[in-house]
């Protein structure tokens, strides 16, 4: 999950934090600051800095539609770490209201391939 050689463990480290910055994080900031979020645990919210996380993690899923489109996983040939924090990324967008824009179909191919992971299935939709 987390590569055998060196640079396969920065790469996969690197897509790592890509989906948790581009994808993730995006998604919690859209989520706490342009909608109800959390409600009345909610002390501050910023709703055009929210709506800027949103397009951010448009972005995100475009991002990886293209990483996506040559090559197999998120970080290269093999399965890793940086896949489960991209499809447990993707489903807070689901959870959060974001859908993944219909154009980006080896985003949405490669999503499907992991829900039907027997490690994935019980968190994908």
């Amino acid at each position: 999950l987390t590569g055998k050689t060196a640079r396969e463990r920065a790469v996969i480290h690197m897509m790592q934090r890509r989906a948790e910055q581009g994808v993730m994080e995006a998604v919690g900031a859209y989520f706490h600051h342009a909608t109800p979020g959390l409600g009345a645990l909610e002390l501050y919210q910023n709703k055009e800095w929210g709506m800027k996380q949103h397009e951010r993690a448009l972005s995100g899923m475009q991002y990886f539609n293209g990483v996506l489109a040559t090559q197999p996983f998120a970080a290269g040939e093999n399965f890793s770490v940086a896949d489960i924090t991209l499809f447990v990324g993707l489903s807070f967008a689901d959870f959060a209201k974001i859908a993944i824009p219909p154009d980006c179909t080896a985003l949405l191919a490669w999503r499907a391939r992991m829900a039907k992971r027997t490690s994935m299935g019980s968190t994908g939709s």
